[in-house]
């Protein structure tokens, strides 16, 4: 006698069993609805939450769009639909069932979710914006959802907020996954220490363990561990990844990173090619990845290809600065200073108070800026951090109601100078708790438009400008994934970047017959050649004793953690003439347009 097969629960039954997460269930009694001919709609809806909640979105995409077909007029069906969509990383292809959704009546926070995803990886990122905030507004506890803001907020540039919400999220409980993704995040806004605590945090996940190690190599290597970086690495192999295709990536990432660290370029080029032939729903994460491989490019002596890297990841970049700034114009704050006029000196300005006046090193980006960072910070007097926007904030505080900042300088009380010292040093103090003790040295090349005007409010500071041959500085720029978005505009070419560079020496040349305080010209290719010759006069002019122990500086710019600007890896190593003439590879790309710009100042400074 034929056994009869076992009845089919209620649908109250299986929806029952969904809410209480039995999914295994429901999927066993929606086959068996399927086999006693019950009603297929609620069936198979079933069937598609319980293969979503199980994470099979595989399977459950093609109940979705069944379901989609047969019930157009569900919203909850396309929302599904795109989540699902998302869940297997094909963001921009969600994005038209979500916005489906919403047209039909969905409100749901997963909705909002989902378009969020979709947007930020079609570069709508505005859009993206508001839609998280939605889904944030409406389930304030999924942690998920300010995961994604900060990602958001990230690529828009707003780092302020970014840095506030990385903070939160630090504090929040949060699933090891999440964890894990939060790591990612803190890398990203080069908040090195933070992640790195979230990576090293126990995983019982098996892939997510592999992820956190992952993330933990890509962090050492960024803040110079590179023996730990190394340690961790050899235990990784791409078999024990290459069954998801989220984790192969990241491994990929991290396995051309320290190709590039053990200067094994050909090897970082064909895993940078590997991993730029899959798809990205994240395109600020791809940007990045077309400038490394344009700098794998490079070293590998390949300068066309180099070029022709470095022109497509330039249009990326553009059309991502259009969507996320479609007001900026070709400046930055710090370029909007350039026309204005240096106010006279005025002692009667200069207050007299316990800090000691910083030494500003200035120069335009990539002239060796962080190297001569590094020498001076290994003198005991003295004490540096990463570049900081402070003298900005002055320039900004100055012009808070929209006055003219020349203007503002111009008339400035000995009170209000008092005042915006004690806000510049207090800036520093938050920075560097020794900055009483022992004098700051503030590196932020583009200070060299800054420091005119604010001349009166650090009368006692001492300047060093730093030089480099110009078109080996002006190439370095524009390979540059620079994180401030007017500097996409800026550097875009060869020749828009040789303007701005004519501009802002121009700018300092003219300011410099006004200019009342100490400057020392320090040319980068002087100390490749006499390291010790010029460290010393460097140290002579400070008024700082000499001590031999300054010459080891690299070896002690290794122990100091995180360097956020782009040579990183070079002020780590002993002091060399690699750089140095760079550009020739790439004459051809140095048009007569180009040159007209750069070559009045390569005469001026002997090159």
């Amino acid at each position: 006698m034929t056994e009869a097969p076992p009845p089919v629960p209620s649908l109250q039954d299986a929806y029952q069993a969904l809410a209480m997460g039995r999914t295994a269930e429901v999927l066993t009694w929606s086959e068996r609805a399927a086999a006693a001919g019950a009603p297929p709609l609620p069936w198979r809806a079933l069937r598609a939450v319980a293969l979503s909640l199980s994470q099979r979105p595989q399977e459950a995409l093609p109940e979705y769009r069944w379901l989609c077909a047969n019930e157009p007029g569900n919203p909850a069906h396309w929302s599904n639909l795109g989540n699902c969509l998302c869940e297997l990383e094909r963001e921009r292809e969600a994005l038209e069932p979500l916005q489906k959704a919403l047209l039909l009546g969905a409100t749901e926070p997963a909705l909002h979710f989902g378009l969020a995803r979709a947007y930020a990886a079609d570069g709508q990122l505005e859009l993206a914006r508001r839609h998280i905030e939605t889904a944030i507004a409406r389930d304030p506890a999924d942690a998920e959802f300010p995961l994604l803001q900060l990602r958001i907020l990230q690529a828009q540039d707003r780092w302020p907020e970014a840095q506030q919400l990385a903070e939160h999220l630090q504090a929040r409980p949060l699933s090891e996954g999440q964890r894990i993704d939060l790591g990612y995040l803190l890398f990203r806004g080069q908040w090195y220490a933070q992640a790195i605590v979230q990576f090293s945090t126990p995983v019982q996940d098996a892939d997510l363990a592999i992820d956190a190690r992952i993330g933990l190599v890509m962090a050492y290597e960024r803040t110079n561990r590179l023996t730990e970086a190394e340690a961790l690495q050899s235990a990784l192999h791409e078999t024990a990844v290459s069954h998801h295709p989220k984790l192969l990536d990241n491994f990929l990432q991290m396995q051309a990173k320290m190709a590039m660290r053990r200067k094994d370029y050909s090897k970082a080029r064909v895993l940078f090619e590997r991993i730029l032939t899959a798809p990205h729903a994240d395109p600020v994460l791809h940007l990045g990845l077309q400038f490394e491989y344009a700098a794998a490019l490079d070293k590998c002596g390949e300068a066309d290809a180099a070029m022709a890297a470095l022109q497509a990841a330039h249009q990326h970049r553009r059309t991502l600065v259009g969507r996320s700034h479609p007001a900026l114009q070709d400046s930055t704050e710090a370029f909007a200073v350039l026309e204005q006029p240096v106010p006279p000196w005025n002692p009667a300005l200069h207050v007299a108070d316990a800090h000691h006046d910083p030494v500003f090193v200035v120069g335009f980006p990539r002239s060796g800026t962080t190297l001569l960072e590094q020498l001076l910070d290994a003198h005991p007097a003295l004490v540096s951090f990463d570049e900081q926007p402070f003298l900005q904030h002055v320039v900004r505080r100055l012009d808070a109601e929209g006055n003219d900042v020349g203007a503002a300088l111009t008339a400035l009380t000995p009170a209000q100078a008092s005042e915006a010292r004690a806000g510049y040093f207090a800036e520093v103090a938050g920075v560097v708790t020794e900055a009483g003790l022992r004098r700051a040295v503030d590196k932020n090349p583009l200070n060299m438009v800054r420091l005119p005007l604010l001349q009166n409010l650090f009368p006692r500071s001492r300047v060093i400008l730093a030089v480099r041959h110009p078109c080996d500085v002006v190439l370095s720029c524009y390979m540059q994934n620079f994180r401030a978005p007017a500097f996409a505009l800026t550097f875009e070419t060869l020749e828009s970047t040789a303007r701005m560079y004519d501009r802002v020496f121009a700018h300092w040349t003219a300011a410099a017959g006004q200019l009342q305080l100490p400057v020392l010209t320090w040319k980068y290719e002087d100390l490749v050649a006499d390291t010790e010759g010029r460290a010393r006069a460097l140290f002579d002019f400070l008024q700082l004793p000499w001590h031999d122990a300054l010459l080891a500086f690299t070896e002690r710019a290794k122990d100091k953690g995180a360097i956020k600007t782009p040579s990183y890896q070079q002020v780590v190593e002993p002091v060399n003439a690699r750089s140095i003439g760079r550009w020739q590879a790439y004459r051809q790309h140095f048009t007569p347009e180009v040159m007209a710009h750069l070559a009045p100042w390569m005469a001026r400074f002997g090159y």
